[in-house]
């Protein structure tokens, strides 16, 4: 469990870098609060003179103002993650965070405030009461005058999240792209076969979860290595995401030769299982769809009357799905040489996201033809790019409810662009006459 956190943390590079800016800092302050000479030519000036009582006054002035500053603008950023929060989603926030222009103003603000602190320090222990050279004063200034001219730079960044093409498109990036990667990351150098069936026998033993929380991801690799390691087989029969409490029953392990699974095998593989708190993006489309139906629903309703904000919602959700019918979905079953299923653990299915994704904006669309455009649009990339005879039909079912939906309307004058778009979409699902967009979406038919 140790090793599997610090090879998280390790995997995070901000952190990586904040910690080398200490330390380079700090060797910088201690090595230019040594130096009491001045020889560089005086293209900017000579170095400021004065004992080691004013220098460390001006160390000290120069890292409470830099301190001032920083609070001061991380008070004017809180209104965005404000605003984003409840104009958007609450689920926005730890996304936010993550990708705010303003956590690249931090670093350089980290390296001046190690060199301040580093510098004050050692000066502190040198004895020389008389005026000198120090050149290190002139380093603190420069490196405030950087990491306050970071800071405005960023800062002008920062407001372009107000946008909701930003925040949208914010979404779409870290969740779709982390997913893909994470996702492949998981799967690869692993035999699946999606046709494979794990039977469990009557008797199988219960795997337990080992704390409360939301299953964040799952070590498929490991998971399988030890599984074969220990001759057990093992499905996993929640999917990334779902909420779980602490010894609830996860999945089932079967040992090859029958009979009792030991407790030590079912705490190593209850290990692989990584539960925590709160849900993250990067293993969990769904939340990535959520958020982006969340924002769809709240311009949907009715203190807000926003569609078309709805509507842009829905054209990043439509690149979701167009991203996720590429990955593989459903079970992954991992089988041996054998063709026999030794790790199976359950997952969403194309059909599974495409009712996630329309369901709620269907629900409070009130029949807006712009919404229910988009999402016959929504429901022509998934039916064209489906890999599943069900997924298809799944397709087809959501164009009929938008249909059911118009049919049902006193105004249907309002809907005869809808119609005729609902036309050719029928048509493509048909294979018949296609429009050259349609065409060209039918070229991205896999294989």
């Amino acid at each position: 469990m140790f090793i599997r956190r610090l090879r998280r943390f390790l995997s995070q590079p901000y952190w990586l870098v904040m910690g080398a800016l200490v330390v380079v800092g700090g060797a910088l302050g201690i090595a230019l609060a040594r130096v009491q000479t001045d020889t560089a030519p005086a293209l900017f000036g000579h170095a400021w003179p004065g004992d080691v009582d004013d220098t460390r006054g001006a160390l000290g002035a120069l890292l409470g103002l830099q301190i001032t500053v920083l609070t001061i603008v991380l008070s004017l950023n809180t209104p965005v993650i404000q605003t984003a929060a409840s104009q958007y989603s609450p689920r926005l926030v730890p996304i936010y965070l993550k990708s705010a222009p303003l956590r690249r103003a931090i670093p350089f603000f980290v390296l001046s405030s190690s060199y301040i602190l580093t510098a004050i320090r050692e000066l502190g222990v040198i004895e020389d009461a008389g005026i000198r050279p120090r050149p290190v004063l002139s380093g603190a200034i420069i490196l405030v005058l950087v990491a306050l001219c970071a800071l405005v730079v960023f800062l002008a960044r920062t407001f372009r999240f107000l946008r909701v093409e930003r925040v949208l498109g914010l979404v779409q990036d870290l969740i779709v792209t982390a997913t893909e990667r994470r996702i492949q990351a998981r799967l690869r150098r692993l035999p699946l076969d999606p046709a494979a069936v794990l039977r469990l026998p009557a008797d199988a033993t219960s795997l337990l979860a080992a704390s409360s929380g939301y299953l964040a991801d799952v070590d498929l690799q490991d998971l399988t290595r030890l599984a074969r390691d220990w001759g057990v087989r093992v499905r996993i029969c929640i999917t990334v995401g779902e909420y779980i409490d602490q010894e609830e029953v996860v999945g089932w392990v079967v040992a090859d030769g029958g009979g009792a699974v030991e407790a030590h095998v079912l705490h190593g593989l209850s290990a692989t299982l990584r539960i925590q708190s709160a849900r993250e993006p990067d293993c969990d489309p769904a939340l990535g769809l959520r958020i982006l139906v969340d924002v769809a629903n709240r311009a949907l309703s009715s203190s807000a009357n926003d569609p078309y904000t709805a509507r842009q919602a829905l054209h990043q959700i439509r690149s979701v799905m167009r991203r996720l019918a590429g990955l593989p979905l459903g079970d992954w079953n991992v089988v041996d040489p054998d063709g026999r299923a030794r790790v199976s653990l359950v997952a969403m299915r194309l059909r599974d996201y495409l009712f996630l994704a329309v369901d709620g904006p269907l629900h409070y669309a009130g029949g807006d033809p712009e919404v229910l455009e988009e999402v016959l649009q929504i429901a022509l990339t998934v039916g064209l790019l489906a890999r599943d005879a069900q997924d298809r039909a799944a397709a087809h079912a959501l164009l009929a409810r938008v249909l059911a939906d118009v049919h049902h309307s006193p105004e249907k004058d309002r809907f005869h662009r809808l119609l005729a778009q609902a036309e050719r979409v029928r048509a493509s699902f048909q294979g018949e006459r296609r429009t050259r967009v349609e065409q060209g979406r039918a070229d991205w038919l896999p294989d």
